[in-house]
Parts: C-alpha cells; structure tokens; sequence
C-alpha cells in the first residue's frame, strides 16, 4: 500500500510528490517540498491561465537584435537567453527560426561549447537558413570540428534524437500535433491528446 502525505490528492501531481518525498524522506527535505506543494495549491489562480506565447516573427527579431547587442559586449549567457526567447518566438519555418539557431551557435562557439554550437548551426540549416548567409555558418561549422578535433572539447555530447517522425503542434513547437494543454482544476495544467493517434 501506497505511504500517505498529508492532504495530497490522488492525482498525477500528487502521486509524483507522494514519490518524490518517499525518495527524498531519508535527506530531510520532504518538509521543504510540502511547504512548496502548499505554497503553489494556495496561490494555484496565479498559476493557471498563463498565456502561452503567440508566435510572432518581429518579436523574435527584436529579441534577437538584443541578443545580438549583449553578444557584441561579450555578455553570452544573457545573449543567450535572449536568443532562446527568440526562437521561443520566432514562426515554423521562417527564417527568424534559422537565424536565432544560427545566433545560439555563435555563443556556444565563445563559450567553447563545439557540440551545442554545431547541434545549432544543423538546426539552423534544417530551418531554412538563408542562403546569403551560409559563409559565415560554414566558417563556424569549420572552426567547431577544428577544436574538437584539437581535443578542446568539453563532451557535452547530446543525446541522440529518436527517429519519430511527427508533425509539430504549430501554437506548441515541443509537442506533437494532436497534443494539446488543458486545464484541471484540482492538479493544473496537463496534457491531452486532441486526436486519436
């Protein structure tokens, strides 16, 4: 029989924590991860409703042109945040997507992260990058594979990506199409399959 905790319902959300603090009982922070479960059931209106972001390519362009201004004074993580935002924005298929990957490479590349510059200058060219631009791309692709192969490295490998083909949620990019949020009251947000797969 299932160990009980407090008042925690018999949910998804529940069930988690129920697990999670039979996992972490034994280092004494199961009481700090109540606190944080009752601190978000009593505040849960703030929690729900968020809007998720709209797509919209000239918000990705000005949050890239941030990221851009950061990068030129070798400000990288925060140039990087805005370029995840931009991405985060930027419409499927449009050249503000490819662009913004291509962007994220150039910071990784600063910050001697080869493997995440390359996995981005690929994602840039899957997107759609645009042609004129495919020099400076190229010289950076370049640049990563000479470091790494002069050991300078920092094997932050990324796991190899599955070969499921599905078609991507257009308002929610990290879902499958089919795939859409919901609302429950009692646990919050979830998932749910808008379609018989």
């Amino acid at each position: 029989m299932e160990e009980e905790y407090g008042d925690f319902p018999k949910n998804a959300i529940g069930t988690m924590i129920r697990k999670m603090l039979t996992m972490l009982d034994e280092h004494e922070i199961g009481p700090k991860l109540s606190v944080c479960y009752n601190f978000v059931l009593k505040h849960e209106a703030l929690l729900t409703n968020v809007p998720e972001p709209v797509k919209n390519n000239d918000r990705a362009a000005q949050l890239r042109q941030q990221g851009n201004r950061l990068y030129l004074a070798k400000r990288y993580a925060k140039a990087l945040e805005k370029y995840n935002e931009s991405i985060c924005y930027a419409e499927a298929g449009s050249d503000q997507l490819a662009i913004g990957y291509a962007n994220r490479s150039a910071v990784y590349f600063e910050q001697g992260e080869y493997e995440f510059a390359l996995l981005n200058i690929r994602f840039a060219r899957d997107h759609n990058y645009p042609e004129k631009l495919t020099a400076k791309l190229d010289a950076r692709e370049k640049n990563c594979r000479k470091k790494i192969d002069e050991g300078l490295a920092k094997d932050n490998v990324p796991c190899p990506r599955l070969g499921i083909n599905v078609e991507v949620n257009p308002k929610i990019p990290f879902l499958a199409k089919g795939i859409g949020m919901k609302h429950y009251s009692g646990s919050g947000r979830g998932l749910v399959a808008e379609r018989n797969f």
